[in-house]
């Protein structure tokens, strides 16, 4: 296998006692680290073959991690192909290490995402599965760390925007200004909203594929109770600013491949997914470079938010229920032409903007 370069001595130190925790052979050689910038994986071989090493990030905690393994056993139970962690020779799905929690999983061979419509759609009607699979059950703590956010993180973040004078005042204002229709919006909805058990992180790059199907759900760090449209409102996220040029067909395969949308729902789709995107712009206010990731992001979600709040609730209602006369994804005004606003930026931020997902 690689090398095991640049990993620190107690993670390696770890990798050499695996077999001493998990029934997964006699450790053989130390491969490469994998994708994902949230958890530390890393391939391994042992004599029984090809694992993943996950070393997890200090946010996730014991008990949300049993209760993220209750969940997978009813997820399999209803079909949905979880990458289930390998259990310790004594029952329990982590090991606690110096400090670190360390889940051992088998390494699957498939498809990463390759931008194909039948994806697309899978992808989308495993999110409905995922859903139907745990309505029935309870809620479980929630995660150290989430995409999932309630109103006071957001007006707690502009308030720490407001006084870092790198942030220019005038991109600031019109921020807190479209965050006050944003989180005034979403309050009012919540009565008419479906509480479900959210995955949290669901997007395209978060499933394996085989013959376009969805082979392996991953990543279940976030997994906790909320309204589900967020789930859904974060894959068009992703659509929106990861892939913009696909955009005009992957929304509508995604809307379309998620059974049962309620009209409350499809109502509020804009205003989630703008909600998504204002997460990213205040996150700048817990970074350690500020500036330049409000430069970036201000960038990038100022004109998918303004777009979902002019001309979104149109488009999610015609891609439920049929285009009216007019259509408003080639207007003549670019402003309002959300891949013209947003393509632009794609080449260069397309690929940090997916390491925060990961």
């Amino acid at each position: 296998m690689g090398t095991s370069g640049h990993l620190t001595n107690d993670v390696l130190f770890a990798i050499k006692h695996l077999s001493d925790w998990f029934p997964i052979g006699k450790l053989k050689g130390v491969g490469r680290k994998l994708g994902g910038s949230y958890n530390l994986n890393i391939k391994v071989e042992t004599s029984q073959g090809e694992f993943v090493v996950r070393v997890l990030n200090s946010s996730n905690t014991e008990e949300h991690l049993r209760y993220t393994q209750k969940a997978f056993t009813v997820l399999g139970k209803h079909g949905v192909p979880v990458l289930n962690p390998i259990l310790t020779l004594s029952g329990d799905p982590f090991v606690y290490y110096r400090e670190k929690l360390l889940q051992v999983t088998r390494f699957i061979r498939a498809d990463a995402f390759k931008y194909r419509p039948d994806q697309v759609r899978a992808s989308a009607q495993m999110l409905s599965v995922f859903h139907q699979s745990l309505k029935n059950t309870i809620a479980g703590p929630d995660p150290s760390w989430s995409f999932y956010r309630s109103n006071d993180y957001f007006k707690n973040a502009i308030g720490l925007l407001k006084g870092m004078s790198d942030i220019p005042e005038y991109e600031l204002y019109k921020v807190e200004k479209l965050a006050e229709d944003i989180l005034e919006a979403w309050e009012k909805s919540q009565d008419a909203l479906p509480t479900a058990i959210l995955h949290g992180d669901w997007h395209f790059w978060n499933q394996l594929y085989k013959a376009d199907e969805v082979y392996r759900v991953m990543d279940f760090d976030f997994i906790q109770q909320g309204k589900r449209v967020h789930d859904i409102a974060y894959s068009l996220w992703a659509i929106y600013i990861l892939m913009p040029g696909y955009s005009k067909t992957f929304d509508e395969l995604f809307i379309k491949g998620y059974a049962n949308l309620t009209d409350e729902e499809v109502k509020i789709l804009p205003v989630a997914i703008a909600k998504v995107s204002l997460f990213f712009l205040c996150q700048s206010a817990y970074s350690s470079t500020p500036k330049e990731k409000w430069r970036r992001q201000f960038r990038k979600q100022m004109p998918l938010i303004q777009w979902l709040l002019s001309d979104g609730e149109q488009r999610m209602y015609e891609l439920v229920h049929g285009k009216k006369e007019e259509t408003i994804l080639e207007p003549e005004d670019e402003e309002s032409d959300i891949e013209t606003n947003i393509e632009a930026d794609l080449e260069s931020d397309s690929e940090s903007d997916l390491e925060e997902l990961e």
